[in-house]
């Protein structure tokens, strides 16, 4: 009888490498769905915080809470997320009518001598956009760099949209120090300024500012 071949050191070895990779490869995708998982969370929490920001500013943006500091969200606030919110005026080009039209010429200068135009019903519209990231404190960072879970919600606001205002916004809107003509101006469009600084604008301030204060620092401790 002939006796049976044993494995040799070779093929032990050879095993023992495929196995290990075998078991990196599913460690590694593991690992990979475990963050890709966590990042989704994080994304669904900076989409809910971004929704509820952009209500609290349409009620009233006076209610909003400070941008300087972190807002705690998840299960008993284990997470800290960054935000910033800005505001962008809307521009509405009107086509040239073909045939020009004696009345809304005239129209038009009646409007011009009161400082208005009849473009100024569009104008009034504005892009509010607030953006969320998760913040440094929970793994994230200061600034919503590449890299870190950040969301950025839009929504086209029309000021004027009394008839959908519930009545203390109305009410704070007339006690605010603009009263009805604030209200009046709201709807025609002749309000557009005092904007809140848009994204880009609060970003690029901030990067400035902590490159100041991170100079400043610097000096000090020389």
């Amino acid at each position: 009888m002939k006796s049976a071949r044993g494995i040799t050191f070779l093929e032990t070895i050879l095993a023992v490498a495929l196995l290990g990779l075998t078991t990196m490869s599913v460690v590694l995708a593991v690992n990979y769905i475990a963050a890709a998982s966590v990042r989704n969370a994080h994304r669904m929490n900076e989409a809910e915080i971004a929704n509820r920001l952009l209500l609290q500013y349409f009620d009233d943006p006076e209610s909003l809470p400070s941008d300087a500091l972190p807002i705690q969200y998840g299960k008993e606030g284990q997470f800290r997320y960054r935000w910033t919110l800005g505001e962008e005026a809307v521009t509405v080009e009107l086509p040239t009518p073909a045939t020009p039209n004696a009345e809304d010429d005239r129209r038009e200068q009646q409007l011009a001598a009161l400082g208005r135009s009849t473009g100024d019903r569009f104008n009034r519209f504005r892009v509010v956009r607030v953006k969320v990231w998760l913040g440094e404190e929970t793994g994230g960072g200061y600034f919503p760099d590449i890299g870190v879970p950040q969301v950025t919600l839009a929504r086209l606001y029309d000021p004027a949209d009394i008839p959908n205002w519930n009545p203390d916004k109305l009410r704070r809107q007339i006690d605010s120090g603009g009263g009805l003509k604030g209200v009046l101006d709201q709807m025609t469009g002749a309000r557009n300024a005092g904007l809140r600084p848009s994204i880009s604008q609060q970003s690029s301030t901030r990067r400035q500012e902590s490159a100041t204060s991170g100079a400043s620092s610097g000096g000090s401790k020389k």
